[in-house]
């Protein structure tokens, strides 16, 4: 080995750069492949959380211009599914500078909190992007986790008691949760505590959801003890569950549908009607047009798509 190093003196500076990429990759300080990984193979697309409703758009507009007045007053105004995606669009649209001047301004105010932690999730999922974790580097991993601690840090402080914006605030917390190591037990309990409060809540609802999926290193009992009470639910909140688990049981699992349990079901969500103020149907019409695509069922996944225009581009 030694007389092949000195005959191909330049295998030997390869492989030791190959040692010192692996090292930066692998202690999260710099990957190397990172450009390469998001030029190929990535879903690529364009989320506008705003679904440029102009009542949204108009608290965006508040928010960066820095009158919190109007973005309290607006915020309050709002029913429980246009408040979620308002905080989404703050946290997609706006900067946590702002957030912070307000807390500088008003430290007592839980509101600028919520709204940093919803940025800073935000950031956290650009980084990692929505592929499989074998797809992210260490760096990325490192980075995604770090904004979601910082998230979860601001978000703990805020006083869950006293503020209309609990069911919010979990929600986000649900959110980190699934990504970082945390005390399964206490989390269980935070979502029932705050469910008792909040039972029809959608972001609730489906940020636990992803907290107890196995693909996210739940346990199968953990699933099943909330799926076994999903009939407890509400109907869109029973759909809205059922289509992301359908979702992660085609495109995990490679599950074919082959007693048309799944196409009966997205049959009969078309045949619904739902009210133009519950925001979340969009979510649910995404993961629809999602499962009709790995499905391969042209027609259903058209009809899907047609309805989410507003909200997602791919």
């Amino acid at each position: 080995m030694l007389d092949f190093f000195n005959q191909y003196a330049i295998a030997k500076w390869i492989l030791a750069g190959f040692g010192v990429l692996y090292f930066l990759d692998k202690y999260g300080i710099f990957s190397p492949i990172d450009n390469l990984l998001n030029r190929r193979g990535k879903y690529k697309f364009k989320m506008q959380s705003h679904l440029d409703n102009p009542k949204l758009k108009q608290l965006i507009g508040y928010f960066n211009n820095s009158e919190y007045h109007n973005v309290e007053q607006t915020l309050k105004s709002l029913n429980a599914s246009y408040r979620a995606f308002a905080f989404k669009s703050l946290g997609q649209y706006t900067d946590v500078t702002i957030s912070d001047a307000w807390l500088a301004k008003e430290p007592n105010n839980d509101l600028p909190k919520i709204i940093k932690g919803y940025q800073l999730i935000h950031k956290a999922w650009e980084v990692r992007g929505r592929d499989t974790i074998d797809t992210v580097s260490n760096q990325n991993q490192n980075t995604f986790k770090s904004y979601l601690k910082k998230a979860e840090a601001v978000l703990l402080k805020v006083d869950q008691n006293n503020t209309i914006y609990k069911n919010n605030c979990v929600s986000s917390l649900l959110k980190i949760y699934k990504a970082i190591e945390v005390n399964r037990e206490n989390t269980h309990q935070l979502f029932q505590r705050t469910i008792e409060e909040f039972p029809n809540d959608a972001e609730l609802h489906l940020n636990y959801f992803s907290f107890i999926s196995p693909k996210w290193g739940a346990s199968e009992d953990e699933l099943n003890r909330y799926m076994n009470e999903l009939n407890s639910k509400s109907p869109f909140i029973q759909d809205l569950i059922l289509a992301q688990y359908y979702f992660d049981l085609v495109h995990l699992y490679n599950y074919k549908d082959q007693d048309g349990k799944i196409q009966q079901f997205m049959e009969t969500v078309r045949s619904n009607t739902i009210n133009n103020e519950n925001l979340f149907r969009y979510e649910l019409y995404l993961l629809l047009y999602w499962l009709a695509n790995n499905l391969e069922n042209k027609p259903l996944e058209k009809h899907y798509k047609s309805l989410i225009t507003d909200y997602w581009e791919d």
